[in-house]
């Protein structure tokens, strides 16, 4: 957009711990058909890494600005900041988690034409909940029934009976400007905004059309927990309201229907359990008392309803009645306590020294938890670690080590006693987390396919989405080796926990590792540095011959295959196979990010277009990209797989996806999760990592 030009919209989209959602929020705005808009991203001083995803957005895209707080301000004066820099006729404000609809914006353009520029458009919205389900709004009939023409508040009051939210409207910013409008602190700053621009607009038009989808997070597993004092913020916002109203005798109409909104609102938020804790109940029922009687209209009675009733019941102070239908409410809805407390009674205390580990389906000795097991031992000997296995599979677990079989009364002992619990998997549905203990998800792969609550999108998928987050809601802790990782996790796996990013403890041996170390466990394959060994490790079952790859390579080339492959390589670690190759052909397998740590050559070998990933890694490669078996032996003939081509992209590659891997992520994960220090080693930056070196290519030069 050239300087000093006036875009049609100007679209502010404040940032505060909402990363997960930010990227598919700019994109429902940039992907819009009507593209004569700006946007101004504000990031509201967090640390989450929101204002690092503006600032690549507004690189990428000349339309976007990135506007960086000093302190975090909260939302209202945020919103505030943002509107300063607007240029455009239009303002709308879209929360950061939400997104727009195709289409929308080039029909509000149209609906702004044909009503002659009024003062304020309001258009429709659903709600959309983390489970996949979408419920439009309970009043959106009054767009076709009311909607007509162009009116006021006065004339149209139903549309004041909506949301009080001020990102399902756009504002002629020559209207916001001239009555100075803007944005109070503090929670529920929408109240304010929506009641002074709506009484005050002399032109109001509306679009009947969804436009905003609002996002409805997952308050069961306490994500975006809203409980606080902060609660108490709905009293002096409405306060700021009826002030408004007061202020103006030609508002007088509006304050027995403002008096009872206001009411109706502190009720909703008195009824939610997530917002107000039912200890502090009591107390917020007598606050709203007290703000009924200073605003209650002369001459008020309440209505004959039950929404009336609940109204007499604050006005009256009636905390006992109120009280008593709540627990009646909550004892009709309680499952019967028969089904649960058997599980729940565990004996004996919690031993605060005693670690359960457990990899991929207790089927393994291996990944993070492997790499977390052996650097506690190394620096909190203290710690008691046991591994759970099924019973097929002991021979995985290696002399010495201590291991319970899993479902054995031995187990049950260990679940039951343990306050920490390792994994990358989640725990069987029936193991019941008790108070004081302490799981940590470590994962086992950065996530290009899709995962968590996305899977429910693809065609014929069965999700038991209540277990999955059963599951989910017993992490405490969840590890991530880069912020697109964290992302992903956290919009997939709607729960409260905290995000580590740490970098992934398997990875730390491509770090360390030596030089002669790589020549150690070539040696124990049969290998020397004259050998270019090849790690072939797709995911894709259709494998190609592995002579063919080697032939195509050259004479010295030797071809590896990962664990559980075949037999010969059944022993070894995977990270012992990455240290011993040169290269690596792949295909959408997460081992790519992860070798992606060495700086050594990757060839992908991508055939199947139809594979639901979240990026499209032919794009983004980390090396040469050959899509049939044809390319990929030319490439290895070539050697263009070695090419300073090939290594810009994987350094971009590595920049992005191997974040924070630098040799240190097990002490952290050690330091932070078992022995519960906060001061733990910084990441160290990429330019300064020492990878372990390609024995090949150090001999061939």
């Amino acid at each position: 957009m050239a300087l000093g030009t006036v875009p049609r919209f100007s679209i502010v989209v404040p940032c505060h711990g909402s990363r997960a959602w930010l990227r598919p929020c700019l994109d429902s705005v940039l992907g819009q058909s009507f593209t004569d808009f700006e946007v101004i991203g504000v990031d509201d001083a967090d640390h989450d890494g929101s204002g690092r995803i503006l600032d690549e957005y507004a690189a990428a895209d000349p339309r976007v600005r990135a506007l960086h707080l000093d302190e975090n301000i909260g939302l209202g004066p945020t919103r505030n900041a943002g509107l300063k820099e607007c240029r455009g006729e239009y303002v709308l404000f879209l929360d950061a988690d939400d997104v727009w609809l195709p289409g929308s914006l080039e029909a509000i353009a149209t609906r702004i034409d044909n009503a002659r520029q009024p003062d304020i458009v309001m258009f429709d919205y659903e709600r959309i909940f983390w489970d996949g389900r979408v419920i439009g709004s309970q009043r959106h009939d009054a767009f076709a029934r009311e909607g007509a023409g162009v009116f006021t508040a006065a004339e149209r009051p139903i549309f004041l009976t909506f949301l009080e939210v001020v990102w399902n409207k756009a504002y002629r910013r020559a209207f916001l400007t001239r009555h100075g409008f803007a944005f109070t602190s503090g929670f529920y700053e929408d109240a304010p905004w929506t009641y002074s621009t709506m009484l005050t607009a002399e032109r109001i038009a509306t679009l009947d059309r969804v436009v905003v989808h609002y996002r409805q997070h997952r308050a069961g597993g306490n994500i975006h927990a809203t409980s606080g004092r902060r609660q108490w913020d709905i009293f002096d916002q409405y306060d700021r309201v009826h002030a408004f109203v007061q202020s103006d005798p030609e508002l007088a109409g509006w304050r027995r229907f403002v008096f009872d909104r206001s009411l109706d609102h502190i009720i909703a938020v008195l009824a939610k359990p997530e917002r107000i804790d039912p200890d502090d109940r009591a107390e917020f029922f007598h606050a709203a008392h007290a703000f009924a009687k200073r605003w209650k209209p002369e001459g008020y009675t309440s209505d004959r309803t039950a929404r009336g009733f609940k109204r007499w019941l604050l006005i009256h102070d009636d905390y006992a009645t109120y009280s008593t239908l709540k627990l009646s409410a909550r004892m009709l809805q309680a499952p019967s306590p028969r089904k649960t407390v058997g599980k729940l009674l565990r004996r004996g205390k919690l031993d605060p020294n005693l670690v359960a580990y457990a990899a991929c389906g207790f089927q393994q000795y291996a990944c993070n938890p492997r790499a977390i097991f052996e650097k506690a031992a190394e620096i909190a000997p203290h710690l008691r670690g046991v591994w759970v296995v099924d019973n097929e599979h002991l021979d995985v677990i290696p002399e010495g080590v201590e291991y319970v079989v899993a479902d054995s009364p031995a187990y049950e002992r260990l679940v039951s006693r343990a306050t920490y619990f390792v994994s990358n998997m989640n725990w069987p549905k029936d193991l019941q987390k008790r108070e004081g203990q302490i799981h940590l998800q470590t994962q086992h792969g950065t996530p290009l396919k899709t995962i968590g609550t996305d899977l429910r999108k693809q065609a014929g998928q069965e999700l038991d989405l209540e277990e999955l987050m059963r599951e989910v809601d017993r992490w405490d802790f969840n590890l991530s080796s880069n912020r697109y990782s964290s992302e992903i996790w956290e919009r997939t796996y709607p729960a409260y926990f905290e995000e580590l990013e740490y970098g992934y403890p398997r990875n730390d041996r491509l770090l360390t590792a030596s030089l002669e170390d790589v020549r150690a466990i070539r040696a124990r394959l049969g290998y020397d540095d004259s050998h270019l060994v090849i790690l072939y490790a797709p995911e894709d079952e259709a494998r190609l011959d592995r002579d063919k790859l080697a032939q195509a390579a050259g004479g010295q080339a030797r071809v590896l295959v990962r664990p559980g492959d075949s037999p010969e390589t059944r022993q070894p670690r995977i990270e012992d196979l990455m240290l011993a190759a040169d290269v690596l052909v792949s295909d959408h397998s997460s081992i790519t990010f992860d070798y992606a740590n060495l700086d050594r050559p990757i060839i992908l070998h991508l055939q199947d277009k139809a594979v639901d990933t979240y990026f499209d890694v032919a794009e983004f490669p980390p090396g040469v990209v050959a899509g049939s078996a044809g390319e990929l032996f030319t490439t290895l003939r070539s050697g263009a797989f070695a090419s300073p081509e090939a290594a810009k992209h994987r350094h971009l590659f590595r920049e992005r996806f191997c974040e924070f891997d630098d040799g240190r992520a097990a002490e952290r994960v050690v330091r932070r999760v078992l022995l519960g220090e906060t001061d733990v080693p910084s990441i160290v930056p990429l330019a300064n990592r020492a990878p372990a070196p390609s024995a090949y290519f150090v001999h061939n030069g």
